[in-house]
Protein backbone atom coordinates (compact mmCIF):
# COMPACT_ATOMS: atom_id res chain seq x y z
CA UNK A 1 0.00 0.00 0.00
CA UNK A 2 1.13 3.55 -0.71
CA UNK A 3 1.79 5.88 2.11
CA UNK A 4 1.26 8.80 -0.25
CA UNK A 5 -1.00 11.27 2.09
CA UNK A 6 -2.81 12.50 -1.25
CA UNK A 7 -4.04 9.19 -2.00
CA UNK A 8 -5.08 7.74 1.39
CA UNK A 9 -8.35 7.90 3.02
CA UNK A 10 -9.02 9.78 6.49
CA UNK A 11 -9.26 6.42 8.19
CA UNK A 12 -5.68 5.41 6.90
CA UNK A 13 -3.76 8.32 6.78
CA UNK A 14 -5.00 8.80 11.05
CA UNK A 15 -3.88 5.08 11.05
CA UNK A 16 -0.52 6.04 8.97
CA UNK A 17 0.23 8.71 11.46
CA UNK A 18 -0.39 6.82 14.60
CA UNK A 19 2.19 4.26 13.83
CA UNK A 20 4.43 6.86 12.81
CA UNK A 21 3.67 8.55 16.01
CA UNK A 22 4.43 4.97 18.06
CA UNK A 23 7.73 4.40 16.02
CA UNK A 24 8.91 7.87 17.02
CA UNK A 25 7.89 7.28 20.67
CA UNK A 26 9.74 4.14 20.53
CA UNK A 27 12.68 5.00 19.25
CA UNK A 28 12.70 8.03 22.22
CA UNK A 29 12.61 5.07 24.67
CA UNK A 30 15.48 2.94 23.48
CA UNK A 31 16.55 3.85 20.28
CA UNK A 32 17.19 1.47 17.25
CA UNK A 33 16.57 -2.00 19.70
CA UNK A 34 13.21 -0.64 20.94
CA UNK A 35 11.57 -0.33 17.45
CA UNK A 36 10.10 -3.65 16.71
CA UNK A 37 7.47 -4.34 14.24
CA UNK A 38 5.14 -6.19 16.37
CA UNK A 39 5.45 -3.93 19.22
CA UNK A 40 4.29 -0.79 16.94
CA UNK A 41 1.72 -2.80 15.80
CA UNK A 42 0.29 -3.41 18.92
CA UNK A 43 0.73 -0.24 20.35
CA UNK A 44 -0.70 1.72 17.27
CA UNK A 45 -3.71 -0.78 17.68
CA UNK A 46 -3.26 -2.31 14.14
CA UNK A 47 -2.77 -6.19 13.02
CA UNK A 48 1.08 -6.76 12.20
CA UNK A 49 -0.29 -7.13 8.61
CA UNK A 50 -1.51 -3.77 8.44
CA UNK A 51 2.07 -2.47 9.33
CA UNK A 52 3.56 -4.24 6.73
CA UNK A 53 1.89 -3.40 3.89
CA UNK A 54 2.16 -0.02 5.17
CA UNK A 55 6.13 -0.12 5.79
CA UNK A 56 7.74 -3.58 4.21
CA UNK A 57 10.51 -3.56 6.91
CA UNK A 58 11.74 -1.96 10.24
CA UNK A 59 14.26 0.57 8.23
CA UNK A 60 11.27 1.74 5.91
CA UNK A 61 9.33 2.71 8.89
CA UNK A 62 12.12 4.39 10.28
CA UNK A 63 13.11 6.23 7.17
CA UNK A 64 9.05 7.40 6.80
CA UNK A 65 9.59 9.00 10.24
CA UNK A 66 12.24 10.89 9.17
CA UNK A 67 10.77 11.64 5.89
CA UNK A 68 7.42 12.93 8.44
CA UNK A 69 9.76 15.30 10.55
CA UNK A 70 11.46 16.76 7.28
CA UNK A 71 7.45 17.37 6.45
CA UNK A 72 6.74 19.06 9.64
CA UNK A 73 10.11 21.57 9.25
CA UNK A 74 9.09 22.12 5.41
CA UNK A 75 5.16 23.28 7.26
CA UNK A 76 7.64 25.33 9.69
CA UNK A 77 9.53 27.42 7.44
CA UNK A 78 6.31 28.49 5.93
CA UNK A 79 5.31 30.22 9.08
CA UNK A 80 8.69 31.35 9.75
CA UNK A 81 10.51 31.12 6.71
CA UNK A 82 14.56 30.79 6.26
CA UNK A 83 16.29 33.80 7.58
CA UNK A 84 19.63 35.39 7.05
CA UNK A 85 20.96 38.50 5.12
CA UNK A 86 21.95 36.34 1.65
CA UNK A 87 21.02 33.17 0.20
CA UNK A 88 23.74 30.98 1.98
CA UNK A 89 22.90 32.43 5.09
CA UNK A 90 19.43 30.84 4.74
CA UNK A 91 20.40 28.10 4.02
CA UNK A 92 22.46 27.57 7.09
CA UNK A 93 19.03 29.06 8.92
CA UNK A 94 17.36 25.76 8.02
CA UNK A 95 20.52 23.54 8.05
CA UNK A 96 20.90 24.79 11.91
CA UNK A 97 16.90 24.55 12.52
CA UNK A 98 16.49 20.69 11.01
CA UNK A 99 20.52 20.16 12.92
CA UNK A 100 18.79 21.59 16.30
CA UNK A 101 15.66 19.47 16.38
CA UNK A 102 17.62 16.10 15.40
CA UNK A 103 20.04 16.51 18.39
CA UNK A 104 17.03 17.29 21.04
CA UNK A 105 15.80 13.88 20.83
CA UNK A 106 19.57 11.82 19.62
CA UNK A 107 17.93 8.51 20.23
CA UNK A 108 15.29 9.01 17.34
CA UNK A 109 18.42 10.47 15.63
CA UNK A 110 20.51 7.59 15.62
CA UNK A 111 17.72 4.83 14.62
CA UNK A 112 16.55 7.51 11.93
CA UNK A 113 19.63 7.59 10.41
CA UNK A 114 21.18 4.06 10.93
CA UNK A 115 17.83 3.42 8.82
CA UNK A 116 18.69 5.69 5.84
CA UNK A 117 22.03 4.14 5.92
CA UNK A 118 21.10 0.50 5.65
CA UNK A 119 21.85 -0.58 2.64
CA UNK A 120 18.83 -2.12 2.44
CA UNK A 121 17.67 -1.79 -1.24
CA UNK A 122 13.80 -2.56 -0.76
CA UNK A 123 13.85 1.25 1.25
CA UNK A 124 15.34 3.23 -1.79
CA UNK A 125 11.54 4.75 -3.01
CA UNK A 126 11.97 6.32 1.05
CA UNK A 127 15.42 7.44 0.37
CA UNK A 128 14.75 8.99 -2.73
CA UNK A 129 11.80 10.45 -1.17
CA UNK A 130 13.75 11.93 1.69
CA UNK A 131 16.31 13.41 -0.40
CA UNK A 132 14.22 15.15 -2.73
CA UNK A 133 12.31 16.95 0.58
CA UNK A 134 15.78 18.13 1.45
CA UNK A 135 16.45 19.07 -2.03
CA UNK A 136 13.51 21.18 -2.29
CA UNK A 137 14.05 22.75 1.13
CA UNK A 138 17.25 23.94 0.55
CA UNK A 139 16.20 24.60 -3.17
CA UNK A 140 13.78 27.01 -1.17
CA UNK A 141 15.98 28.79 1.28
CA UNK A 142 18.21 29.66 -1.41
CA UNK A 143 15.78 31.21 -3.45
CA UNK A 144 16.24 32.28 -7.21
CA UNK A 145 18.71 34.68 -6.13
CA UNK A 146 21.11 32.20 -5.09
CA UNK A 147 21.81 30.43 -8.30
CA UNK A 148 24.29 31.62 -10.54
CA UNK A 149 23.12 33.81 -13.89
CA UNK A 150 23.84 31.18 -16.41
CA UNK A 151 24.22 28.07 -14.31
CA UNK A 152 22.28 25.17 -15.64
CA UNK A 153 19.37 23.27 -13.43
CA UNK A 154 21.29 20.20 -13.17
CA UNK A 155 24.64 21.90 -12.01
CA UNK A 156 22.96 23.54 -9.08
CA UNK A 157 20.84 20.46 -8.28
CA UNK A 158 24.02 18.55 -8.06
CA UNK A 159 25.80 21.78 -5.48
CA UNK A 160 22.83 21.14 -3.09
CA UNK A 161 22.53 17.05 -3.18
CA UNK A 162 26.45 17.38 -2.43
CA UNK A 163 25.70 19.78 0.99
CA UNK A 164 23.03 16.89 1.66
CA UNK A 165 25.57 14.24 1.34
CA UNK A 166 27.99 16.52 3.64
CA UNK A 167 24.98 16.71 6.08
CA UNK A 168 24.48 12.82 6.34
CA UNK A 169 28.41 12.19 6.88
CA UNK A 170 28.49 14.77 9.70
CA UNK A 171 25.53 13.27 11.28
CA UNK A 172 27.11 9.64 10.74
CA UNK A 173 30.23 10.86 12.06
CA UNK A 174 28.30 12.23 15.27
CA UNK A 175 25.91 8.90 15.60
CA UNK A 176 29.13 6.64 15.96
CA UNK A 177 30.69 8.93 18.44
CA UNK A 178 33.74 9.59 15.88
CA UNK A 179 32.75 13.13 16.75
CA UNK A 180 30.62 15.33 19.23
CA UNK A 181 27.44 16.70 17.96
CA UNK A 182 29.17 20.20 18.40
CA UNK A 183 30.66 19.40 14.78
CA UNK A 184 27.70 19.08 12.75
CA UNK A 185 27.03 22.88 12.42
CA UNK A 186 30.74 24.20 11.74
CA UNK A 187 30.75 21.49 8.56
CA UNK A 188 27.38 22.57 7.29
CA UNK A 189 28.23 26.11 7.43
CA UNK A 190 31.67 25.86 5.95
CA UNK A 191 30.18 23.45 3.30
CA UNK A 192 27.04 26.15 2.47
CA UNK A 193 30.26 28.45 2.22
CA UNK A 194 31.94 26.12 -0.38
CA UNK A 195 29.35 24.64 -2.23
CA UNK A 196 26.93 27.68 -2.59
CA UNK A 197 28.25 30.81 -2.84
CA UNK A 198 28.52 32.32 -6.43
CA UNK A 199 32.74 32.96 -6.05
CA UNK A 200 33.63 29.31 -5.98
Amino acid sequence: MSTDATILTQSQNARLARMLEVTAELALEGGWDAVQMREVAQRAGVALGTLYRYFPSKEYLLVSVMIADIEGLADRLVVRPAEGTDPVQRVIDVLRRSNRALQRHPQITVAMIRALVSGNQEIAPAVKETRALMRRIISDALGADGIDVGEDHESALMRIDLLSDVWLAALVSWISGVEPDTSVMPKLELASQLLLSPAR
